[in-house]
């Protein structure tokens, strides 16, 4: 008999124990994990961006087009970036379609690119202590709700960060087609030599090239750390590599083509200076890029300023997707997370 009061007293206690033990895992919501690795200095040293789309609101011309950047890390030194865009075709080139198509002037609408080379010195490059946050739980996996009490949605995980402050400086060119009587009626002024009224009415596109140097700020944040999560997650990684930067953009050669045409009056070749054009040398970018240290990966960035050319007509915003993204070590060692 007094076994069996025994029983019946401890059993319910047992029971009770065991579900606060269990609420207590799902309350925790504890996850077992080992780090694989942690070191944000062990990156690939160069990569190659295929960019098949970027997209630009650029108050001379407007385009959507194709390009291709390669960057190289020079040990903790400093790194290089060589870059290059231009539109798909005629018609993604906004302005030297229009120019096609309605241009009086003979000169032949240019296509637009834009070019450019730099280099990143790095003033402070640190490493300090950080947060990486992995995911854990998406509604998007639908297959998995049945775990959606049981873990967090995602854990922060203590890691290193890579902080490199520096110093950006280097050249660009671009070239553009762009609507001579707009830029005119904008700057306040008009193509008075013209001699009759009726060729007033004349639409004329010329082009423009421009080439100088920039010299600006950064400030680029790299995590690369890899986890490996016990029974059920696969390895996953957080490699992120992201800049922010600011630079001042100076422009000094600055070429207009004069734009000419035949005269309805006298069927003879007529010629206006560009001069009448005003120009500017000074602007101004800001913008992010994206990366990770991956042997494949993907990359953005995007940008918004004033591009120094035609006085008025400078403001631009940028954005471009890079997918795939090659990362290359370049030398013994395998850190970089595979997708």
């Amino acid at each position: 008999m007094l076994k069996l009061k025994l029983l019946i007293f401890f059993t319910p206690a047992f029971l009770l124990n065991l579900n606060l033990k269990a609420q207590k895992v799902i309350v925790d919501n504890s996850v077992q994990y080992e780090t694989v690795y942690d070191d944000p200095y062990d990156i690939n040293k160069l990569y190659l961006l295929i960019q098949p789309v970027y997209g630009e609101v650029f108050s001379t011309s407007t385009n959507i087009g194709f390009g291709m950047e390669v960057d190289y890390y020079l040990k903790n030194i400093m790194d290089f970036q060589v870059e290059f865009r231009t539109p798909y075709a005629r018609a993604t080139d906004l302005m030297r379609d229009a120019a096609e198509k309605n241009s009086d002037a003979l000169n032949t609408p240019k296509r637009f690119y834009f070019g450019e080379l730099g280099v990143n010195y790095h003033l402070v490059d640190r490493n300090v202590s950080s947060k990486s946050k992995f995911v854990l739980y998406s509604d998007n996996f639908k297959k998995f709700n049945k775990w959606k009490t049981m873990v967090p949605d995602y854990i922060f995980v203590p890691s290193n960060l890579r902080r490199i402050y520096g110093i950006r400086f280097g050249g660009l060119a671009y070239q553009s087609s762009f609507d001579v009587n707009q830029v005119i009626e904008d700057q306040g002024k008009s193509i008075s030599i013209i001699p009759t009224s009726d060729e007033n009415q004349l639409s004329f596109y010329s082009n423009i090239a421009s080439q100088g140097f920039f010299i600006g700020g950064s400030i680029e944040m790299i995590k690369n750390i890899a986890i490996n999560f016990e029974n059920l997650y696969d390895q996953t990684a957080n490699d992120l590599m992201f800049t922010v930067f600011l630079d001042l953009l100076i422009l000094p050669f600055t070429t207009i083509e004069d734009f000419q045409y035949i005269s309805e009056t006298d069927m003879e070749l007529q010629s206006i200076s560009s001069d009448i054009i005003d120009t500017n040398a000074l602007g101004f970018r800001g913008g992010v890029k994206g990366k990770f240290n991956r042997a494949i990966g993907f990359g953005y960035s995007a940008e918004i300023g004033l591009r120094p050319g035609i006085k008025g007509k400078g403001f631009y915003v940028m954005g471009v997707f890079s997918v795939p993204v090659f990362g290359f070590r370049l030398n013994k060692g395998d850190t970089s997370f595979v997708n």
